[in-house]
């Protein structure tokens, strides 16, 4: 009640009356105006970085994927590369 009473008492000693005097209110009580122009403009940023966030989610599914498989063909090569190795050793026991 008290600031409210403080910004009337502000705007009855105004010099130059301000044409709304309820906008002046607000903007002494500190209330925000919405600007639609900027909400639509932060409305669009934020579909536009979904979309972003959705490709780049797509993309990071897609690269481990990708990684299994080579994790996998990594390890066949390395079973590969084993089995020689202890052929000629068997071989030399016997």
């Amino acid at each position: 009640m008290s600031a409210l009473t403080d910004v009337l008492v502000h705007l009855y000693e105004e010099p130059d009356r301000p044409s709304d005097a309820l906008q002046y209110i607000k903007t002494a009580l500190g209330t925000m105006t919405v600007d639609n122009e900027r909400l639509q403009m932060y409305e669009e940023k934020v579909k536009e970085q979904k979309t972003t966030i959705e490709t780049l989610q797509a993309n990071v599914e897609s690269l481990q994927s990708e990684n299994s498989s080579l994790k996998e063909r990594i390890s066949q090569l390395e079973a590969k590369l084993e089995e020689p190795k202890a052929a000629p050793e068997d071989a030399a026991k016997a």
